[in-house]
C-alpha cells in the first residue's frame, strides 16, 4: 500500500506521463495557538472531478494534463481561506533538475545549502503565489519554509521495483515557516512549525489497495511526530502503520505499528467514521496521545483536523486527516466535489463562489456573481 521513502529515491517527473498515477507536494504549517495553513502543488491530484473516474472506466489520464495548486488558511479552528485551482497545462512545468516547478502564475523552487560540520543540509522552500480567484481578483503571496533536510536510511525499495506502491517521503520537519496571503479582503498570515512531504505513484490512488487512512503531524518540542495508519482494502490483510519522529536537525526514527489504538468513533453527515484520539508510543516506547481540536473540512471522502497532542510535558499542535480513496470522484458526489475546484479555464460550479476565496462574504459574492463564474 505505502512505502516510506528516503528523500534521495524519490520518484522523478517521469510519474508525469504514468497513466492514472499522481505526484504532489505538500506543506503545513501550524502556530502555537492552532492557526494553520496548507499548500499543495501536484499534478494528477486524485481530488480532482472526473480524474479518478477515468480511470475507473479505462481511459486513465495523464497527470501532465491535470495540474493544480490548492491554498487553505485555517484561524481558530475554521476555515477562513480555501481555493483550489486547476490550471492549464501548457501553463505549468516541472524543471529538469527536479528542483523547481511553475503552474500558472505560481513558482516553487528549493534550494539546499551544506550544514555545519556533519550536519544535514539545509534545504529552503520558496513559493510565489498568484492565483485567480471565481469572483474576480487574485490571491497573492508567499511562502517561505526552511529546515534540515531528513537524513536516515528508512524505506529501501525503489519507486522503479514497486511501481504500484503509494511512495511518502516526508522531507523537512520541526522547521519554521510563513505564509503570507493578499486577498480582495484583506492580508492573513500564519507563521509556525513547518512540515514537507511529497506523495506520488505510477497508477491511480484508488488501485494501491487502501480502503483508508489516518494520519497526522504533531508538533512537540525540537520534534515532530507524525503517524500513519492505513487499512487495506482486503478484508483478510492486517493494518499497516508508522509512527515517525522527524527532528530539528533532520535526523528520523520510526517504528512500523500494526494498530493505533483510536478513542471513542465519530460518524460525519457523510458517512465517514474518524476517532476524537488516537494514541500511541514513540520511538523511545514513551505514550503520545492526539486529540481532535476541530474539525477543519469534513468532506464525503475527505477529513481533515486540528489535532492537539502531548508527551509527557510536551504539548503542541497539528494537523491530520482521514482519506477513502473508494469514495473519491463517484458519480453522485462529482457535482459536489466541483463546488470547490476553480478550473481556470472553465467550466465551473454556479455554487463555486459559496466554497471558495475567503470565508468572509461568500453568499455576498455568491448572490452578486455575473452569469458566469470568471476564470
Amino acid at each position: 500500500m505505502i512505502d516510506l521513502s528516503p528523500v534521495d529515491r524519490a520518484p522523478d517527473r517521469t510519474v508525469l506521463r504514468s497513466a492514472g498515477g499522481f505526484t504532489w507536494f505538500y506543506v503545513d504549517l501550524v502556530d502555537d495557538r492552532g492557526n494553520g495553513a496548507t499548500v499543495i502543488w501536484s499534478w494528477g491530484l486524485p481530488f480532482l472531478p472526473g480524474y479518478a473516474s477515468a480511470a475507473r472506466a479505462g481511459r486513465p489520464q495523464l497527470p501532465i494534463e491535470r495540474p493544480s495548486v490548492n491554498v487553505v488558511v485555517y484561524q481558530g479552528g475554521r476555515e477562513r481561506f480555501y481555493l483550489l485551482s486547476e490550471l492549464p497545462p501548457d501553463e505549468c512545468d516541472w524543471s529538469a533538475d527536479g528542483r523547481s516547478w511553475r503552474l500558472g502564475g505560481c513558482t516553487f523552487d528549493w534550494t539546499d545549502e551544506p550544514g555545519t560540520a556533519h550536519a544535514a543540509p539545509i534545504r529552503t522552500l520558496r513559493a510565489e503565489l498568484d492565483l485567480a480567484l471565481p469572483t474576480g481578483g487574485r490571491a497573492r503571496g508567499q511562502l517561505r519554509l526552511s529546515g534540515a533536510l531528513r537524513h536516515d536510511r528508512l524505506g529501501g525499495r525503489d519507486a522503479s521495483v514497486e511501481a504500484s506502491t503509494h511512495l511518502w517521503t516526508p522531507m523537512i520537519a520541526a522547521a519554521r515557516g510563513t505564509l503570507e496571503l493578499r486577498t480582495p479582503v484583506g492580508e492573513l498570515r500564519v507563521e509556525g512549525r513547518g512540515y514537507h512531504d511529497r506523495n506520488s505513484a505510477a497508477q491511480p490512488l484508488h488501485s494501491l489497495g487502501i480502503r483508508n487512512w489516518w494520519w497526522g503531524r504533531i508538533a512537540l518540542g525540537g520534534r515532530d511526530l507524525v503517524f500513519y495508519q492505513l487499512i487495506p482494502s482486503d478484508a483478510g490483510a492486517a493494518p499497516r502503520g508508522f509512527v515517525v519522529e522527524l527532528a530539528a536537525d533532520g535526523s528520523c526514527r520510526s517504528c512500523e505499528v500494526t494498530q493505533l489504538q483510536v478513542g471513542r468513533l465519530r460518524r460525519s453527515t457523510w458517512g465517514l467514521s474518524w476517532p476524537e484520539s488516537v494514541r500511541f508510543l514513540d520511538p523511545d516506547g514513551l505514550p503520545v496521545e492526539a486529540e481532535v481540536a476541530a474539525l477543519l473540512d469534513n468532506g464525503p471522502f475527505y477529513q481533515r483536523f486540528l489535532l492537539r497532542g502531548r508527551c509527557g510535558d510536551e504539548e503542541g499542535y497539528g494537523l491530520g486527516e482521514n482519506v477513502v480513496p473508494g469514495r473519491i470522484d463517484t458519480d453522485f458526489l462529482r457535482p459536489l466535489v466541483r463546488m470547490r475546484v476553480h478550473r481556470a479555464a472553465g467550466p465551473n460550479s454556479m455554487w463555486l463562489p459559496l466554497f471558495s476565496g475567503d470565508s468572509v462574504g461568500r453568499w455576498g459574492r455568491l448572490l452578486s456573481r455575473s452569469a458566469h463564474v470568471r476564470a
